[in-house]
């Protein structure tokens, strides 16, 4: 607790506050000494109980002992309680509880002066030592506080010198008198001890403040010494710190991929890193402080600086953006294809550039032979798929008439998978492709009752593999929708794909077709194990390819939704209550307006 300064209150303010914590500092040594006091006392009662088996009735003995027993653990736990909890009431209040116990434990040992007096002398000289001998060492642990001493020595000597006086015989008048008369001492004692605990407490309580200030001063002048050091180091770190991060950005700079370029408001150069370096093939020495058109072809450089004083005219911070495709030239005069991002700097009042390069030669490189083999691919492939297909139209025209039933249906399903086949593969080859679909889109009526047949047709034979039927529901809805007839039987394929993926083998995936609020609604049911929580989350996404292990086909069902958002409808999934999977596809079941473009 913080001591007031002097001069901070009234005399008698601190006297008072003074004296409540010297209370409370003696009341805090009797509630310390108690727990070794409670060891003796249980020691002591053995042994009387002990001494007297012989000359007391044991019934008298094992009262008496249970007595003793009960008041030394009501004490321990007040013990206790006083240290889980001193704060819980005030001084007096402890002050109170630890004189009530004591006068209780004095009570139950003045009993036995009466109630366990023996017949022989021995056993009564025996208890007549072991009561004062007990009281003189109660006095050094109670005197800290005289009334606690006293509700100790007066119930425990009382009663024996009472005893003494009223027996026969000199030998018992003369314990009695000597009996009175250590009382009488040791309360004179007590009186003595605790005015001697109380000076030393008190001047220990008044020495704190002298101390405490001491200590601050102390503690202040080695504040300002730890504060001087901690300047000093400071100081010394930032100078670590300055150079560790121009070494760090240096760094930085030399191990990125792209070339840095810094240039002055001259147009000179300042800084390259290790790529740029690498990229215009110079040493460092050679371009420093030379100007920038030296890193440009002759012919473009007057439209570089027409270009420079385009940006500067418009203003802000960024002149280029870095997908600026320019020509660079080399050291040995090699002109090459490059990405040029330009930003303004300001470093106090000077102002200069920054210049981010990327050497492209190697992606134009490849961009031409991603064009030749297109090219090439698309000859060789469509080539033969275009002959078969013309193949299997000519059989389908000619020949349908003499063919069996399953025969012309295996040759319906072969040339449909065939124009499939055709349709996937012009996409492919098709550069400019996004992933929603083909860009030559042609929306159109279409029966979207049709559109499911024919996507049932194409996934037969992958059901057939899998051991899996497809149904159609006979009661399926005729509706009219209006989109793409390709990216829209693409998309049904894609979901019905999927479905018999999960399909357990010897099952049915049902397939059907309802009206729900303006919408087509496509439903695709199959009867096996639902998928886990965390594979729905990414089911639908595009950018991310959902492993074998979740217990679906990896592809098709990004490109499913985008298809979907194009029709301004919807593709999900949800799991049945009854086991397996639900697929389903909303489309717009309604034609467009007279002007709205396709």
């Amino acid at each position: 607790m913080a001591l007031p300064e002097a001069g901070d209150a009234p005399e008698a303010a601190r006297d008072a506050t003074g004296e409540a914590e010297l209370f409370r500092e003696q009341v805090h040594l009797l509630y310390a000494s108690l727990p070794p006091g409670l060891l003796v006392t249980l020691i002591n009662a053995a042994l009387l109980v002990f001494m007297e088996w012989q000359a007391v009735p044991g019934l008298r003995l094992g009262v008496w002992l249970l007595a003793v027993v009960v008041v030394a653990l009501a004490r321990y736990r007040l013990v206790a309680d006083y240290r889980s909890t001193p704060q819980a009431h005030d001084t007096r209040v402890w002050a109170r509880y630890y004189t009530l116990a004591t006068l209780a434990a004095g009570s139950v040992w003045g009993a036995s002066a009466v109630w366990l007096f023996p017949r022989a002398l021995l056993p009564q000289v025996f208890l007549f030592f072991l009561l004062t001998a007990m009281t003189a060492a109660a006095v050094v642990s109670f005197a800290a506080v005289f009334a606690v001493a006293l509700a100790f020595v007066i119930p425990v000597l009382a009663p024996l010198a009472l005893r003494l006086s009223l027996a026969d015989g000199r030998w018992h008048h003369a314990m009695g008198v000597v009996a009175v008369l250590f009382m009488t001492v040791m309360l004179l004692t007590a009186r003595r001890v605790e005015r001697t605990i109380a000076t030393t407490l008190r001047l220990r309580l008044e020495n704190r403040t002298l101390v405490a200030r001491l200590q601050d001063e102390t503690s202040a002048i080695h504040g300002l010494n730890e504060e001087l050091r901690r300047e000093v180091a400071a100081r010394g770190r930032a100078a670590e710190e300055l150079s560790e991060r121009e070494a760090y950005i240096r760094a930085v700079l030399e191990h990125v991929e792209e070339g840095i370029v810094t240039v002055d408001h001259a147009g000179c150069l300042r800084s390259l890193n290790r790529e740029a370096l690498r990229i215009f093939g110079y040493e460092e020495s050679e371009l420093l402080g030379s100007h920038f058109s030296q890193l440009v072809p002759p012919a473009e450089r007057s439209e570089y600086a027409r270009f420079l004083e385009n940006r500067l005219a418009r203003g802000g911070e960024r002149l280029a953006g870095h997908g600026l495709e320019v020509n660079g030239l080399r050291r040995d005069g090699t002109v090459f294809p490059m990405e040029l991002g330009l930003s303004a700097m300001s470093v106090g009042e000077r102002r200069g550039f920054v210049a981010v390069t990327r050497d492209v030669t190697a992606r134009r490189r490849a961009e031409r032979f991603k064009s030749d083999l297109v090219a090439t691919l698309g000859h060789e492939i469509k080539t033969p798929l275009t002959s078969a297909l013309g193949s299997l139209g000519l059989l389908t025209e000619t020949g349908a008439g003499m063919l069996t039933g399953d025969d012309a249906r295996l040759l319906r399903m072969a040339r449909s998978n065939m124009e499939r086949l055709a349709r996937t593969v012009a996409d492919i080859l098709d550069i400019d492709k996004h992933s929603g679909g083909p860009v030559t889109w042609v929306p159109a009526p279409l029966a979207l009752l049709g559109l499911v047949e024919e996507a049932v047709i194409a996934e037969t034979e992958y059901a057939r593999q899998r051991d899996v039927r497809l149904a159609l529901d006979p009661c399926s809805s005729a509706l009219m929708i209006y989109g793409d007839h390709t990216s829209l039987l693409r998309a049904l394929s894609y979901l019905i794909a999927n479905a018999i993926h999960l399909a357990p083998a010897h099952t049915t995936v049902e397939i059907a077709v309802t009206s729900e609020m303006g919408l087509g609604v496509v439903s695709i049911r199959d009867c096996g194990t639902a998928l886990p929580i965390e594979a729905r989350a990414r089911l639908f996404d595009a950018r991310t390819e959902v492993a074998h292990g979740a217990g679906v086909a990896p592809y098709g069902l990004g490109a499913a939704r985008a298809i979907a958002e194009r029709h301004k409808g919807t593709v999900g999934y949800e799991a049945r209550e009854a086991g397996g999977s639900l697929f389903f596809l909303r489309l717009p079941a309604n034609m467009p307006r007279a002007g709205d473009k396709a």
